[in-house]
């Protein structure tokens, strides 16, 4: 078992049990404790009380004490969801795995955003939170071209959750979009973030997602890079190949970053 610690922003701490899949059919996908994970991790906002604005403030606080004292949180953005704007993503990276994540939520800063959050009573409640490993050689998950951090607002993050019935079907899926993420890689400029990873745990609330699972995360520079994406021949000619692999889609959602956090350094 890999104990992960999430701090919730009402004050309370999440305990994550993350099973390692070589327990499991999906054996190939492992995580070690030096591993890059992905969290996604989404609140309400108690507007009854307060802003959305206003949480993204004092968040924002600990997003920049993010990006200058923690060489291994690799992203940490937050969005706004297109479904409900009364509810934020927090997208993060880490490079080192757990000995990263203890590191961010032993900060300071850490403390005092969770301090703050919930002497105030400014989050209503989780979504949802769950851990992410990598799949090797797929995708990106940044375009870093060294002008420093990406902090646009308005990138459009695509999450997608689908469950396949056995490991050959999921290594199927897996190969076919590995060979298409590479055409986007260099065709599609603005297709900023374009990778898959493997959930590590069942979530206890929010979007059905159970260990196992391939979570897909794309960003778009803006709705035009998005069009471009869907309706690119390559992409189209793809699609028959992908419906004819058996696969169940778990959820969507679709959120707009804010440019108060980063989505890579």
């Amino acid at each position: 078992m890999l104990a992960v610690r999430l701090t919730l922003m009402n004050g309370n701490r999440l305990q994550l049990s993350v099973m390692a899949l070589g327990e499991s059919e999906f054996g190939e996908f492992t995580m070690s404790n030096q591993s890059p994970v992905t969290a996604l991790v989404e609140f309400e906002v108690r507007t009854s009380g307060t802003s959305v604005a206003d949480w993204l403030a004092v968040w924002q606080d600990r997003s920049e004490d993010a990006l200058d004292g923690e060489p291994e949180t690799s992203a940490y953005e937050a969005a706004v969801s297109e479904d409900n704007p009364n509810q934020v993503l927090i997208f993060e990276r880490y490079t080192g795995g757990q000995a990263s994540i203890d590191a961010h939520v032993n900060r300071p800063a850490h403390v005092a955003l969770t301090a703050t959050m919930g002497e105030r009573q400014m989050t209503r409640r989780r979504v949802m939170s769950n851990l992410f490993s990598d799949i090797d050689d797929y995708g990106w998950w940044d375009r870093n071209d060294g002008r420093g951090p990406m902090r646009d607002s308005d990138v459009i993050l695509s999450v997608l959750g689908t469950r396949f019935p056995d490991r050959a079907s999921q290594q199927e899926y897996i190969e076919l979009t590995r060979r298409h993420a590479a055409y986007c890689r260099s065709e599609e400029p603005d297709t900023l973030i374009y990778n898959g990873c493997i959930a590590q745990r069942d979530a206890d609330r929010g979007p059905d997602i159970k260990a196992g699972d391939l979570i897909f995360v794309a960003g778009f520079r803006n709705k035009a890079a998005l069009l471009k994406h869907r309706d690119d021949p390559r992409h189209l000619e793809l699609q028959p190949l992908l419906n004819g692999i058996r696969r169940e889609r778990k959820f969507t959602g679709t959120y707009r970053t804010t440019g108060k956090g980063f989505l890579w350094k």
